[in-house]
């Protein structure tokens, strides 16, 4: 009865089945759950923040596990508009697969999602002080996860 208080342990399921940003919530969450099962480095102890850009509000980060060549790199955007080239160091060269895009879930399947097609090739540029890079189109308030 208190105005002031609010009990965040309750769900309207009911809203699941006929709400669409719900539906696309759920989903959304799903497949990054089903992501941190199947993508070991995710939950490595190992982790690299190489990229923190307060003015362009991009963020990232490289995990790994030793010795097996699973390695992921984390791209965060809090900026409310897309980047269409934006250049990011990489671990290691080549390609790197677009494992995850958070704006193919706006308005699932988002029509106009802005991603990479699918992975990017990094090249022997250093930057970031890693030694490779690549041109990335990072959504607007987006996630990209990348993985070899």
């Amino acid at each position: 009865d208190n105005p002031g208080y609010y009990d965040f342990t309750l769900i309207w399921w009911g809203g699941v089945s006929s709400n669409r940003a719900m539906q696309d919530h759920l989903r959304f969450t799903r497949e990054l759950i089903r992501l941190r099962r199947n993508c070991r480095a995710l939950c490595s102890d190992n982790i690299n923040v190489f990229h923190i850009n307060n003015d362009n509000r991009v963020l990232a980060f490289h995990r790994w596990i030793d010795g097996t060549g699973d390695d992921v790199v984390v791209v965060a955007s809090l900026r409310e508009q897309t980047w269409n080239s934006y250049q990011l160091g990489f671990p290691k060269g080549g390609r790197w697969n677009e494992v995850f895009n958070s704006d193919a879930y706006d308005n699932w399947v988002n029509p106009m999602v802005a991603g990479n097609g699918g992975g990017i090739d990094a090249t022997d540029s250093s930057l970031h002080g890693l030694s490779y890079s690549a041109n990335i189109v990072i959504p607007a308030n987006s996630i990209l996860v990348f993985s070899r």
